[in-house]
């Protein structure tokens, strides 16, 4: 069977690994090759805020070349070509060896053209970049996956530009020579990440249809608001990344920082796009893009306007900080743009798409970066205000960027996206210890296949009030089989949570759902909600299942706590058929008969004809009820089921010789067991019974008439369980009217 340019699974799998592997290299070779080392060799020959704001900017720019690419490339391969543009790009960076040659204004010159260059190349191989990227992940996992390949492409950096710092406080290196020797090694490094390229699975070629111009999927993809939208925020992110990129010169002009300082700024702002990586991989592809991109231009707003304000007096260290902060969120608005378009990009026309959109993009970036120049050079000291200086020469560049942010905003609150957080819920995920742990959870619980660790992770998620965790046990109760799914049901049982009872009576109301009775069980639990009251009734009186009927008997007692539904209960559990019923409405009785009126019915398992194991349970759940012990009826039927021999009363016996009956005939008692002489014993038991007086507490008055019926029946109605139990009752009666 043929397949189709889509990859299956295993591949994405590879795909994925090997981008990963290219981002690290790439890391290397953009950090060596890129705009800081740039800016530095530019500031070395004397280069003007022009200059610099085109070096801001021209790694946008480059787009321009774009519209010709799908017609250049058609019919190609696709990652083998962008294996290959990757290659050219590298080597494009030995021009920068004409730097030994010439100076002044014509090394600028050079430096400019080489560069421009690098981009225009290296724009061919984004374009192609972004639609492999799409390939290798689908909308489920495509937040983490580009957090995942920024995380590799930052930690590789980062690395670098610190030894890149270190090489440059070395004053010999700090120079000329250590700057294109930088240069020299990002081609080295290139050639790697160009061979990663190459091994991603691919059957995609390069398409282009004829007629389809810039023009034309602009204009087409201004006429759908989706795509406007997001376009246009993609534009402005990046004409605010522009700006945010002269914080680099802004450090040698403005503070007259060094070069080893500058790229120590770098390295803290590849951290920032770390910090950012992991929030997008976090968060991004539970809550969504766009309230993530609301608050994160809310805080790149304050940022920007500090940026304009703080006077270039400060220390340096604080400019440090604040461009951590700015960044963080600056790069974060870069991966969730990127994110929201991904989701809208045609898959037919993928690469002519993202030229159009480089395009518009380097345009944006060219005007940006040349206005900011301008305003650099129209901005001179700092501003004064009421006498206080403000500000500094960079204010009004900041302003600028302040205004686009501004714009980027209003466009984001315009954006829908389906299935995303409002911002507000995501605010509370985000900024929540709750909504941290509730993600770690989360995380936690798709990764771990041990059963016990998952209940805990899901036992922890309940208590968890965070909106995300309740989000994703919505999701879990909504879905009709989930291996969480009875785990989810007791969690939110065991600490009740409102905002989830309707999902949790849907469930319980739900005949066929296989959770049904641990639903209806957990309902017990909303004792003031008359909504859980009312959906228990309703399960009481027109339940379909016999089964459904007791569970919510017993958890319409807990909630109700009166006898509002006695009748109803003491009819239905004297046609109850299985032990678990019998079980439910023994516990609904204790809730709703507060004078245990229905314990004069003890025996009537005996009358039922009940088997050994039915009438054990029985006996044993209304000893537990009236509290009884030790030792537990269970406990002694336990060490019947396993004895051999008929000694298993001998521990028991030994306890109870505090009651006068029990101690005057202890060795009778064990010789009516080894006998089985039952008559002898309810001879016994009856005197103890009508001799004692526990008329002030009706439960054991009730028991007592129940047990006194014994006289009434047959004998041969009885066995040793049933002896057992009237044995260990009157005791227990007989004891607490001494107590």
């Amino acid at each position: 069977m043929p397949k189709t340019k889509y990859l299956s699974d295993k591949e994405k799998r590879i795909g994925q690994k090997h981008m990963y592997r290219q981002e690290v290299f790439n890391g290397i070779s953009f950090s060596l090759m890129g705009e800081t080392v740039v800016y530095l060799l530019a500031l070395y020959f004397g280069a003007g805020n022009f200059a610099l704001g085109y070096i801001s900017s021209v790694i946008f720019l480059a787009g321009i070349i774009l519209p010709v690419v799908p017609r250049m490339l058609k019919g190609k391969h696709h990652t083998r070509t962008q294996s290959f543009v990757w290659h050219f790009r590298g080597l494009v960076g030995l021009g920068y060896l004409g730097l030994f040659i010439v100076s002044g204004d014509w090394a600028v010159f050079l430096l400019l053209t080489v560069y421009t260059l690098y981009n225009l190349v290296r724009m061919i191989g984004i374009a192609l970049n972004d639609s492999t990227m799409k390939s290798i992940s689908s909308p489920s996992n495509r937040g983490k996956v580009v957090a995942n390949a920024n995380v590799a492409y930052q930690s590789s950096s980062m690395t670098v530009r610190l030894i890149m710092t270190a090489v440059f406080a070395v004053q010999r290196f700090s120079g000329l020579v250590g700057l294109v020797t930088m240069q020299v090694l990002g081609v080295v490094a290139n050639c790697f990440a160009s061979r990663e390229i190459k091994k991603i699975p691919s059957r995609m070629v390069i398409t282009h249809k004829p007629g389809r111009t810039v023009w034309t999927l602009f204009t087409e993809a201004m006429a759908q608001p989706v795509l406007r939208r997001r376009l246009l925020l993609k534009w402005l992110a990046t004409g605010v990344t522009v700006i945010f990129g002269l914080t680099t010169p802004f450090f040698r002009i403005e503070l007259g920082s060094s070069n080893g300082i500058v790229v120590l700024y770098s390295v803290l702002l590849g951290l920032s796009v770390m910090v950012a990586s992991w929030v997008s991989k976090r968060f991004s592809d539970r809550l969504g893009s766009k309230p993530l991109v609301v608050i994160s231009t809310l805080f790149t707003l304050g940022f920007f306007a500090l940026w304009a304000i703080l006077p270039r007096t400060l220390h340096f260290a604080w400019f440090f900080g604040l461009g951590f902060l700015t960044n963080t969120f600056v790069a974060l608005i870069n991966l969730l743009t990127f994110r929201l378009l991904t989701q809208v990009m045609p898959d037919d026309e993928l690469v002519s798409f993202n030229s159009m959109v480089n395009f518009i993009n380097g345009i944006v970036a060219f005007g940006v970066g040349m206005l900011s120049g301008f305003l650099a050079n129209f901005t001179q000291g700092s501003l004064l205000f009421h006498g206080t200086a403000l500000g500094n020469g960079y204010t009004l560049v900041f302003i600028f960027g302040f205004a686009l942010i501004l714009v980027e905003a209003l466009v984001a609150l315009r954006i829908q996206e389906i299935g995303a957080y409002s911002s507000q819920a995501a605010a509370q995920v985000v900024f929540s210890m709750h909504g941290i742990r509730a993600v770690s959870m989360i995380e936690r619980l798709e990764r771990t296949s041990d059963p016990a660790k998952r209940r805990m992770l899901m036992h922890n998620l309940g208590g968890n009030v965070n909106y995300l965790a309740t989000s994703e046990l919505r999701s879990i109760l909504a879905s009709p089989f989930h291996v969480d799914k009875l785990e989810a049901v007791r969690a939110i049982g065991d600490r009740p949570r409102k905002s989830l009872l309707d999902d949790l009576i849907r469930v319980a109301q739900d005949d066929d759902s296989y959770v049904q009775l641990d639903a209806i069980a957990a309902l017990g639990s909303y004792r003031k909600e008359e909504k859980a009251k009312s959906a228990l009734v309703d399960l009481l009186l027109h339940g379909r299942w016999a089964s459904v009927r007791s569970m919510a008997s017993k958890s319409l007692a807990r909630i109700s706590d009166s006898d509002e539904y006695l009748n109803v209960v003491n009819e239905l559990s004297r046609s109850a058929k299985h032990i678990d019923e019998v079980i439910d409405y023994l516990v609904a009785k204790r809730f709703m008969d507060k004078e245990g009126r229905f314990f004069q019915e003890f025996f009537i398992f005996v009358e039922q004809g009940r088997s050994g194991t039915f009438r054990q349970t029985g006996y044993s759940v209304v000893a537990s009820l009236l509290r009884f012990g030790p030792p537990s009826l269970a406990s002694l039927y336990e060490e019947r089921n396993l004895s051999s021999t008929k000694a298993y009363l001998a521990g028991f016996l030994s306890e109870a010789r505090d009651l006068t009956m029990i101690d005057q005939n202890y060795n009778l008692i064990i010789q009516i067991f080894a006998k089985e002489q039952w008559s002898k014993l309810i001879d016994l038991c009856l005197e103890s019974l009508r001799s004692s007086d526990v008329q002030a507490d009706s439960s054991l008055d009730n028991l007592k008439k129940g047990l006194l019926k014994v006289e009434t029946m047959s004998l041969e109605s009885f066995d040793v369980v049933d002896m057992v139990a009237l044995l260990y009752f009157t005791y227990f009666i007989c004891k607490s009217q001494n107590s």
